[in-house]
């Protein structure tokens, strides 16, 4: 059961990063159209910056929890590679509990702050005037992915599973 809860998330996390691969390809063609139009042209163009902006976001939100599975993330193991096999585990449960406690609000308060936007009708006060829902819409999806991944985690570390290098 715990293996194809985890195929179905790798799935879905794989179809995430690759949309934030296009946002970073998106973004690399911007800036080099935005340094063009600038440098050669004096006609900058004013929705680079922007779109680069909410590329950033994307990007951010769409890949990090294909990054904690792949063990990715930034650690600093000093401390857990001094301890014990058990010692490892129980510190990987407390923070996968932990992390799983912390997205999972992330996820909820970003639900309410998108809904809001969006029945309220914001809009970016900015040149394109984009809705602010479409731009904070990322945030609870890929919030609510990363906290299924470590739900997944912590379970698996129950089921046995050893406990990450990096965690």
């Amino acid at each position: 059961m715990l293996s194809r809860f985890d195929r179905w998330l790798a799935k879905i996390e794989i179809a995430f990063a690759n949309v934030a691969l296009v946002g970073i390809v998106f973004l690399i063609g911007a800036v080099c159209f935005e340094m063009l139009m600038r440098g050669l042209f004096d006609r900058p163009q004013s929705w680079v910056i922007e779109f680069t902006e909410y590329a950033l976001l994307y990007i951010t939100f769409l890949g990090t929890s294909a990054l904690q599975r792949q063990g990715g993330h930034v650690s600093v193991d000093l401390l857990t590679d001094a301890l014990n096999e058990a010692w490892r585990r129980r510190l990987a449960l407390v923070s996968s509990a932990l992390c799983f406690v912390v997205t999972t609000v992330l996820t909820w308060f970003a639900i309410l702050a998108t809904v809001d936007a969006a029945r309220r009708g914001i809009y970016k006060p900015t040149v394109i005037e984009f809705p602010t829902w479409i731009v904070l819409a990322v945030i609870p999806v890929g919030s609510l992915l990363l906290s299924l991944r470590f739900a997944h985690r912590f379970l698996a570390l129950l089921a046995g599973a050893p406990p990450a290098k990096a965690a």
